[in-house]
């Protein structure tokens, strides 16, 4: 059961656009009001329609590279290869301080270590004041 239309709505158009809009109601064999109904009934389909083929093509574009990312990864590289070479300049100054200390350990006779211990408490009598001036 279909309910006759009662309610009237007026839109104004232009001459020319109510000529067209006549000619077309008379091609289909329909009258204006019913081409206008239809005509807004379908448009909330097409437009429905619209919107999802939008967020389709927007979720298949390619992604642009986020600028804040982009300086973001770039900082962090930078800070990390800074890090790396310190750590390294680190090491490399550990074992050459290792190598020095291996190296003045195995050049020196059990004599000459006596000796460097007895002069290290000579230096002590003469800190503390019992011996010397």
């Amino acid at each position: 059961m279909t309910t006759k239309p009662t309610e009237r709505i007026v839109v104004f158009v232009t001459p020319a656009q109510k000529l067209a809009i006549s000619k077309t109601a008379d091609d289909l064999g329909i009258s204006v009001s019913e081409l206008m109904r239809r005509a807004v009934l379908n448009f909330n389909a097409t437009s429905e329609q619209i919107k999802v083929a939008g967020i389709v093509d927007r979720l298949r574009a390619p992604k642009a590279p986020d600028p804040l990312h982009v300086a973001l990864r770039s900082v962090a590289a930078k800070a990390a290869a800074r890090q790396a070479r310190e750590a390294a300049a680190t090491a490399s100054k550990n074992l050459a301080r290792t190598q020095a200390a291996s190296a003045a350990a195995a050049a020196t006779t059990p004599a000459q270590r006596e000796d460097a211990e007895s002069a290290g408490e000579d230096a002590s009598l003469t800190d503390d004041g019992r011996i010397g001036g």
